[in-house]
């Protein structure tokens, strides 16, 4: 039987929520598995959701409070439908509010971090369930809302990108080796920071490797000319090549408690592409220890993961098969299933 679901942007701007890569990948990416197994979809904002929903299921991404909120929800509560609160990072407790990425960057004043925080949070307060992207989540969400229930819905591979063409091997001992680093969005620069220096001497040991950079990041770094090349974002649709053509990606983050809930985006896009991830050791990159994560916590650990991957046969024994094995940890078709046996046992309640 097929179902009717909605997922629905909640963010400030109408016009540009499809260019959200967290609605992409928490809403697109479900509402393509889902689609493909035979439902019907809605993606659309909040403020274009019917007055009267007739959905099975609606998924709120990162609901801010308001009264069209309030009665969206109140309405689809009452004609049945599962309705659920998506969140995927830690936006809605004040008291974590200065270890906002926007706050260390100075972006934004923590004042006004506060009320887009508060304004999640009452927001929050109208779901009976909420959906998370990582366990650090679970249990934030649990502090915050004792009583709600919590459904872990990890992110996953892009389902579209299952149709894409694999690039060439570049796993030879005379393959062109760069590093890839893809932010995508502000608020890195202090993450970039906590790699630099061992990035700066790697390049300055390797010649023949150069460091791609792509998104909006301030940063400086020592090398030779030509060795760093700095790129604007690109769109989603365009964001595979550059993906594709690294030797190695690079995701650090600083330590906070809002990079612990992060979710291990960059590791899983990389090794689906066959490519491993040195990267900062959060719970979820943890999960991804032999699909793709080289955990680094120190510099020095930054440092050695990438001599070692200057050697042909380790590098080829860690890329072996590691699509495959990171498909097993995140595949959207397994998560649209948890969505969809959610929907089941509510009807069944």
């Amino acid at each position: 039987m097929s179902l009717r679901c909605a997922f629905v942007a909640c963010n400030r701007n109408p016009s540009r929520f499809r260019q959200d890569p967290s609605y992409i990948y928490r809403c697109e990416n479900l509402a393509a598995a889902m689609q493909a197994a035979g439902h019907h979809v809605f993606l659309g904002h909040l403020r274009d959701l019917p007055l009267r929903p007739q959905f099975d299921v609606l998924l709120f991404h990162r609901p801010r409070y308001s009264l069209r909120l309030r009665l969206a929800v109140h309405a689809a509560r009452r004609a049945g439908a599962l309705v659920l609160a998506d969140v995927d990072d830690l936006v809605f407790d004040e008291r974590q509010a200065a270890f906002s990425p926007a706050v260390l960057n100075r972006q934004l004043p923590l004042q006004t971090v506060r009320r887009q925080y508060l304004a999640h949070y009452r927001a929050l307060q109208l779901f009976d369930v909420i959906a998370v992207s990582t366990q650090p989540l679970v249990e934030a969400v649990a502090r915050s809302f004792p009583g709600t229930r919590i459904r872990l819905l990890p992110n996953a591979v892009h389902y579209r990108w299952r149709t894409l063409s694999a690039p060439p091997s570049r796993s030879g001992p005379s393959a062109r080796k760069v590093m890839t680093y893809l932010p995508g969005t502000a608020s890195h620069d202090r993450d970039f920071a906590v790699m630099a220096e061992p990035i700066r001497i790697f390049l300055d040991r390797h010649p023949d490797v150069s460091l791609h950079v792509t998104g909006p990041i301030d940063f400086s770094l020592a090398a030779r000319p030509g060795q760093v090349i700095h790129r604007d974002k690109v769109a989603f649709a365009d964001f595979h090549p550059r993906v594709q053509e690294g030797w190695v990606n690079l995701a650090p983050l600083e330590a906070t408690p809002f990079t612990r809930c992060k979710s291990a985006l960059k590791v899983m896009e990389a090794a689906f592409w066959g490519i491993p991830t040195v990267c900062s050791p959060t719970p979820d990159a943890e999960r991804f220890a032999a699909a793709g994560a080289l955990l680094a916590q120190s510099g020095k650990q930054w440092l050695a993961h990438l001599e070692a991957l200057l050697d042909f046969h380790y590098y080829r024994q860690l890329t072996t098969s590691l699509r495959e094995r990171v498909l097993a940890l995140a595949d959207v078709q397994t998560i649209a299933a948890r969505l969809l046996a959610e929907v089941h046992r509510e009807r069944a309640a």
